[in-house]
């Protein structure tokens, strides 16, 4: 699995190679979170916390936080949204 997203890859190079669960996460933030990674992280946490959430996302992964990390990350040293492409692109 994939540990550093390349910013020099533009997104839709760096969804092409993400394992499905990862890529639907980058989905479900687009469609549960507007686009908001940190929203997402935060329901995370709350879930984990024991305390109020909004969506229980099953996806699969050891880490979401750390994927949602990698994808702020990457995001900030592109300046382009990875939640903003295409939804064929995402599936």
């Amino acid at each position: 699995m994939i540990r550093h997203l390349d910013p020099a890859l533009p997104p839709p190079a760096i969804v092409a190679t993400l394992e499905a669960p990862v890529r639907q996460l980058v989905l479900a933030v687009r469609s549960l979170y507007q686009g908001s990674w940190e929203d997402c992280a935060e329901d995370i946490r709350r879930r984990r916390a024991g305390r109020p959430y909004l969506f229980r996302l099953e996806l699969g992964l050891d880490d979401e936080l750390a994927w949602i990390h990698r994808f702020i990350t990457y995001e900030s040293a592109r300046g382009e949204s990875l939640a903003a492409l295409p939804l064929e692109n995402l599936r």
